[in-house]
Parts: C-alpha cells; sequence; structure tokens
C-alpha cells in the first residue's frame, strides 16, 4: 500500500513540476497587479484591482494577454455580483 501512495504522489508532483502545467494566467495577472497595489500602498479592494484591469486594458496590445484581462474582469464582476446579491 505505501508503494503505491507513494508512486501516485511522485505521479501528483511530476505533474505540476512538468512544464506541460502552468497555472491559470489569470490568476498570475491577478497576484501581479495586487503586488503592484500594494507597493504603491494602494487599496486591494475590488475596485482597485477593477480599475487597474481596465487600466491595462486600455494600454495593452496582446491580443492574449487582453483576453486574460477580460476573463479576469468578468471572474471579478461575476464575484461581486455574488457577493452583493
Amino acid at each position: 500500500m505505501a508503494a503505491h501512495t507513494t508512486s501516485a504522489s511522485r505521479a501528483i508532483v511530476d505533474y505540476f513540476n512538468s512544464p506541460a502545467w502552468n497555472a491559470p494566467k489569470e490568476a498570475e495577472l491577478l497576484a501581479a497587479i495586487m503586488q503592484e497595489l500594494m507597493q504603491t500602498g494602494q487599496p486591494t479592494s475590488s475596485k482597485a484591482v477593477i480599475a487597474r484591469i481596465i487600466d491595462r486594458l486600455e494600454q495593452d496590445g496582446d491580443e492574449s494577454l487582453l483576453n486574460s484581462y477580460r476573463s479576469l474582469l468578468a471572474q471579478l464582476m461575476e464575484s461581486n455580483e455574488t457577493h452583493s446579491a
């Protein structure tokens, strides 16, 4: 039984360490935005994060990055609607 658990654990670790696995891009973008806000002493409220995403949407030209920002914005707006209902 221990050998089976060890091999399963090893397989899970290998999967997450493999180049094929990537954290969701939206999570990375959110983390970067939160870090920027904290470094500049701004609040990390939903409004501040959403405003920063909108700024990025207006400035960035990379289509795949824009799609990630749109997806992140949609997730945050959906989350805000759920919490305010």
